[in-house]
């Protein structure tokens, strides 16, 4: 059965009306009641009754309507799933740190919906560790992690790279071997990931006590308090190195390299590749305008 027709009978059936029908679907009417003559040819039945002016669907005809409207509304899901390869489109889950929220990412976002606003758009502040857990479960399409994270069936862009400083409040003894530090001072991180455990090796050194916290931010503002010592992208301290609010106990010649990750068969999933393009074009122009203020 060719599904125009069953189209016109599906209208026809709405409207029970021949003249109607037709201007509903642009077509003329002689159109409509060959595709419909054509259709009953095919089921052998006739689908609709004339009793005067009125026309009535046969029961074939109301068995076909149900069926035709069942498939019809599958058609619509279908048209309605395909937009999002056609135009950003539909929900878009973005996962990363709560620095790169709020120094990268709320920017981004804001010009994002300003140009695609069929969109549903969600923003997670979480570690990479998490981030990459999100990714894993299909709870987020797109996550930004500090350092590289190995996963199978995923795209790896490298959008950055940080240098790493080793940190503590202004009047902690920098003259002091670090070894010593760690054992006066807890350790404060986001996580014992691999990425700080390799410079906690280069160091040599053991953190006595560690205190795991799961902000940025947070950390900063502890060592800023005298609290303990931190490792953390010279970026998010930049404003308290300059004003001597924290030192530098170390710097490390490894940078620390920032991916962008996302599923690799959401390719071609338009609204994932307009923010992976957005991220590529505004990444560094936010850093370098950021850096300058």
């Amino acid at each position: 059965m060719d599904l125009r027709n069953l189209k016109t009978f599906h209208v026809v059936a709405q409207c029970l009306n021949f003249t109607k029908a037709a201007e509903l679907l642009n077509y003329s009417q002689p159109t409509i009641s060959q595709q419909i003559k054509v259709l009953e040819e095919e089921l052998h039945h006739p689908l609709f009754n004339r009793m005067g002016k009125k026309l009535y669907l046969t029961e074939v005809g109301k068995m076909l309507y149900k069926h035709t409207g069942t498939l019809f509304a599958f058609v619509e899901e279908i048209e309605e799933d395909l937009r999002q390869f056609d135009s950003p489109f539909g929900r878009l889950t973005v996962a990363a740190s709560e620095f790169y929220c709020s120094f990268y990412l709320g920017a981004i976002m804001s010009d994002f919906l300003k140009g695609n606003k069929d969109v549903h758009f969600s923003l997670v502040c979480a570690t990479s560790e998490t981030t990459v857990q999100l990714l894993q479960t299909n709870e987020a399409d797109i996550g930004i992690t500090a350092g590289y994270f190995e996963l199978s069936g995923v795209e790896h862009i490298c959008i950055d790279e940080e240098d790493l400083v080793l940190v503590a409040h202004a009047e902690v003894d920098a003259q002091c071997d670090l070894s010593l530090l760690f054992e006066q001072y807890p350790f404060i991180t986001y996580g014992m990931v691999p990425m700080i455990q390799r410079c906690l090796d280069e160091l040599n050194c053991r953190p006595k006590t560690i205190v795991e916290v799961g902000s940025e931010d947070a950390i900063k503002e502890a060592v800023i308090g005298g609290a303990g010592i931190a490792l953390l992208s010279d970026l998010i301290l930049q404003k308290e190195i300059e004003s001597g609010a924290v030192q530098v106990l170390a710097r490390f010649p490894k940078r620390l390299q920032t991916y962008m990750m996302y599923p690799s068969d959401m390719k071609d999933f338009q609204n994932v590749q307009a923010f992976v393009k957005l991220i590529e074009k505004r990444w560094l122009v936010i850093r370098q305008q950021r850096s300058v203020e």
